[in-house]
């Protein structure tokens, strides 16, 4: 009968699949800020689009609204600078993104250290198990020969 095959590591290795999953949630999160931060730029851009047609048109009427034109200039100004601040933490979650694909490229790398090893060790146990299980079939095809050759003797004689 064959031996049940038990890895030593087994809880270790399952710690390293919880550690690599959730270096995976953490830059799966990022990577959602990060959309969202350039949706938002997105949104600014066409604001901006949109403010710029509006002052053009502004300035198209034989009627000029100075404190309309004030305002306009004022709100791109600060839509720009919106666009500017997005940028700049867009920047800052793609570095903190780098730091965090790093991790878990290293996690990956410690859990695959340790499915490696398990693997090897039951490719090594299973050829162990078909070697001592060909050994007792060997063993006891030599039996049955005996007997067999044995018992050939005694009917011979």
């Amino acid at each position: 009968m064959a031996k049940k095959y038990t890895f030593r590591f087994e809880t270790l290795l399952r710690l390293r699949r919880q550690r690599e999953d959730e270096h995976k949630r953490i830059v799966s999160r990022r990577l959602n800020d990060i959309r969202l931060l350039q949706q938002r730029q997105d949104t600014l851009l066409l604001r901006i689009h949109d403010q710029s047609e509006l002052t053009r048109d502004a300035l198209r009427d034989r009627q000029i609204d100075v404190d309309l034109l004030k305002f306009g200039r004022h709100w791109l100004i600060r839509l720009r600078r919106g666009v500017l601040d997005t940028e700049a933490q867009i920047a800052a979650q793609k570095a903190i993104l780098a730091q965090e694909r790093s991790s878990l490229r290293e996690a990956l790398k410690h859990r695959r250290i340790l499915s490696e090893l398990k693997e090897r060790r039951y490719r090594r146990f299973t050829a162990t198990e078909a070697r001592r299980e060909q050994a007792e079939l060997d063993e006891t095809s030599v039996i049955r020969f005996a007997r067999a050759a044995g018992s050939r003797e005694v009917h011979e004689s």
